[in-house]
């Protein structure tokens, strides 16, 4: 009876803060009102070991009409990165290939840990622009990608979220991936609508330099490899008067590959997994403790009803809210997105979502990883 009413208690916790995100996503989506400015802005790509697919990044980034610098920082690549960054730029027109520039980072062992932070205050350094735009080699931004997302920028905002999206269609694997990871930029962007910004992704932000720099960048912060996108987000909206907004424009969109195998997959969750418990307000922290212990619960209690059958009931009621809350949100994304036919995998992927978020969230917290050839270590 006691895990029974516990699990009902922090089932309408979860879908209190389901039914809030699903809220502040429709806000961001209907409040939405592009501004004009004079502001110049810098797409800073960086990259580790990418030969094989920068090259589509910057064709997409060079697509665009709008006139701004790209500049590459080749992060200390094993590969043909730079050469690879080279070749493309011969290319374009004089023009264009005057505004694509290069950098290499070799490593620095005192920094070990930050390294795509490392990455961005380098290439920060070098540029004059009002505005940093971030995305990564394995992306393809929008044509409209750099122009949109400065028009999100009023006297009040310092940071700007942008959507990523996974490619999908290729198989039902990747489609899942790609409708998970779509709830997860919703809920970002719903947590921006609601003035409690938590997630967002590196492969599509955009920042004022000056307030950068003005909070020392990702000092404070740089103890993490992971978090140059939510953790820097989170100080800006904690240490400054400055707001953060989400865009929620089809022209913003950035569009990446969902991993193929399962290895990939666990380790790439498990490095998005390791910033959760360094989030610095302690009401997101406690929120994410109490959404993990209600999946831990319904696992834990849907194994138990071998033994136990009379949990049976608590169980299904546990489930059908956690379904019944997410529904609006990700119905709304998937609508929002031109995604919708990815719905079709929404109950399987629930029964699915359950086990593997009770332990990427252990394996994050209190394992390492493996990330772009290196070791990351808890």
């Amino acid at each position: 009876m006691i895990v029974g009413w516990l699990l009902v208690t922090l089932g309408f916790f979860y879908a209190g803060v389901m039914i809030a995100f699903w809220a502040g996503f429709r806000r961001v989506v209907r409040r939405d009102r592009p501004t004009v400015n004079d502001l110049t802005a810098s797409v800073l790509v960086p990259a580790r070991n990418e030969a094989a697919c920068i090259h589509h990044c910057l064709g997409a980034l060079f697509a665009g009409e709008g006139v701004y610098d790209v500049l590459v920082i080749d992060d200390a690549s094993t590969d043909d990165t730079s050469g690879a960054v080279a070749r493309f730029a011969e290319t374009l027109s004089p023009d264009q290939r005057s505004r694509l520039s290069s950098l290499r980072l070799e490593s620095d062992p005192s920094r070990a840990r930050a390294y795509k932070k490392r990455a961005l205050e380098f290439g920060i350094a070098h540029l004059s622009s009002d505005i940093v735009l971030t995305t990564d080699a394995d992306c393809e931004p929008a044509p409209g990608w750099v122009e949109s997302m400065l028009a999100r920028f009023d006297g009040k905002t310092a940071f700007v979220s942008g959507p990523v999206v996974y490619s999908y269609g290729a198989s039902p694997w990747e489609d899942m991936q790609a409708l998970e990871f779509l709830g997860l930029v919703a809920i970002g962007a719903g947590a921006i609508g609601i003035g409690r910004p938590n997630m967002c992704n590196g492969a599509n932000v955009a920042y004022r330099r000056d307030v950068f720099n003005e909070l020392g960048g990702f000092s404070g912060i740089d103890h993490l490899t992971s978090g140059d996108d939510e953790l820097l987000m989170q100080k800006i909206a904690r240490e400054t008067e400055y707001s953060v907004a989400f865009n929620p424009s089809l022209d913003a969109l950035v569009t990446t590959e969902a991993v193929t195998d399962g290895p990939a997959f666990i380790q790439q969750r498990r490095r998005w997994a390791s910033k959760g418990m360094h989030y610095p307000s302690p009401l997101l922290v406690g929120m994410l403790a109490l959404i993990y212990g209600f999946y831990a619960l319904l696992l834990g209690s849907a194994i138990a009803t071998i033994w136990v059958p009379a949990l049976l009931p608590w169980v299904a009621a546990g489930f059908g809210t956690k379904i019944a809350s997410e529904l609006p949100l990700m119905v709304s994304a998937s609508r929002h997105f031109g995604r919708l036919s990815l719905m079709r995998y929404f109950l399987f992927e629930q029964l699915l979502q359950i086990p593997y978020v009770v332990y990427i969230g252990a394996a994050g917290a209190f394992g390492g990883y493996t990330w772009k050839d290196r070791r990351v270590k808890r």
